[in-house]
């Protein structure tokens, strides 16, 4: 019997390791060596931020730790965001400032005291819009026995990730999706893209996120406090479908892809919506706009966004891909004399807006048909309940023809704890 020391036990495997790599070749690819110096690490994101939140939550539990009132936590919610949208405005008032240095300095001085105030309270504020989506959804049916949210609702407001989205040239299909560090320039966006349709011949978009359903999920907040806890509760919908049916077959499909993520977006409104109700007091609606008088005239984002989507699909598929890109790039710019500006439109664009079938940028009638669904289901909890359990898109389209595909027109859910 042969016996190794741990010294040579190591030496051994090391002398493994050096024979194996003399049969793989490791040199990173051009591609690797253009996308990895701007990747977004999960793996930093959670160990940084995981034990933090945790922390934090242990210690409002200790006997001298003082727990404000609801009432109070409103306030410093709605303090948290004002202060937020105070300190771009500085900020920008400072890019665009020409006085002097005094008063720069005075405006850099507004700006870091802003910075930590929001420092001092964020965690607090994140626990108390935690709180307010979990009650949302405990009255709503999605608590245990004893009240406990699974998952529980867990936000971090911080910068989101970018996303690399790459497309083929010849037909609009999210082939691939990548995070990316947030706050690429714009120029540095636009060589990662050229790099890749020299390198590779495919579309490539960088685009912001408002939010990662990472564990905390990430949420910027920079959009204000409607946008943030509707965003929050989209991702917490989407912890919540990663142990139902619909979730674990995410990326199975195109369709599948999108029903999660439609189905996330009204959910995730519906929730949102109420706890902002709740911290404002102000009502919210989304189904019942006034009526507006209709200049036939008059441009409409949507419909110029998806009349682009119809003729760029009819141009694909008669294989004409540099008339497309052509055609593309036009109506980027017919937009942004409308006063609409996007950097770049193009095959993974489409791949990318046209997953959310609530977007004008989507041709798919997923959003029809899970407002078809929603009108069909008395309550949240039940839509959201029904739309958990299909694993296929096939699963979904059966259960629409069986309970009947024109009942009624989409009417608001009623909500338990409205």
């Amino acid at each position: 019997m042969l016996a190794f020391s741990p010294k040579g036990l190591v030496i051994g495997v090391l002398i493994l390791l050096v024979l194996a790599t003399g049969y793989k070749d490791f040199r990173p690819s051009n591609f690797d060596l253009t996308v990895d110096p701007y990747k977004y690490s999960l793996l930093r994101w959670e160990t940084s931020h995981f034990l933090d939140k945790w922390l934090h939550k242990l210690s409002d539990l200790m006997p001298w730790t003082t727990e404000p009132s609801r009432v109070e936590r409103h306030a410093q919610i709605r303090e948290f965001f004002d202060l937020g949208q105070e300190s771009r405005d500085l900020e920008r008032q400072l890019l665009d400032s020409r006085a002097g240095d005094a008063d720069n300095l005075g405006l850099r001085t507004k700006i870091a005291g802003i910075s930590q105030r929001r420092d001092e309270i964020q965690a607090t504020v994140e626990e108390s819009i935690e709180s307010e989506i979990s009650l949302v959804l405990s009255q709503e049916g999605f608590g245990s026995r004893i009240g406990l949210i699974f998952p529980p609702v867990d936000t971090v407001f911080a910068r989101s990730p970018g996303v690399l989205i790459l497309s083929p040239r010849d037909r609009i299909h999210r082939q691939e999706s990548i995070l990316m560090k947030p706050g690429l320039t714009g120029e540095t966006r636009g060589q990662i893209e050229d790099r890749i349709f020299e390198d590779r011949n495919l579309a490539a978009l960088v685009e912001s996120t408002g939010g990662v359903a990472a564990f905390p999920s990430v949420v910027t907040e920079s959009g204000g406090l409607r946008h943030a806890v509707v965003t929050a509760a989209h991702e917490w919908l989407h912890h919540w479908f990663f142990f139902q049916p619909l979730g674990q077959h995410f990326w199975d499909n195109s369709d599948m892809t999108t029903l999660n993520e439609t189905a996330a977006t009204l959910g995730g409104e519906a929730i949102g919506d109420r706890v902002f109700t709740a911290i404002t007091g102000e009502e919210v609606s989304r189904d019942s706009e006034p009526p507006t008088a209709v200049d036939p005239d008059a441009f409409n984002f949507n419909d110029a966004m998806h009349e682009t989507r119809l003729r760029t699909e009819d141009l694909l598929s008669q294989g004409k891909i540099e008339e497309a890109e052509t055609y593309m790039e036009e109506r980027r710019l017919y937009l942004a004399e409308n006063k609409i500006f996007i950097r770049k439109i193009n095959q993974a664009f489409f791949a990318f807006h046209g997953t959310y079938a609530t977007s004008a940028a989507s041709i798919s009638p997923i959003d029809e048909q899970l407002r078809q669904l929603r009108s069909q289901s008395e309550t949240l909890e039940d839509f959201l309940k029904t739309v958990g359990t299909f694993g296929s898109y096939r699963e979904f389209l059966e259960h629409l023809d069986g309970v009947g595909a024109d009942l009624r027109e989409p009417t608001l859910w009623r909500l338990k704890g409205g």
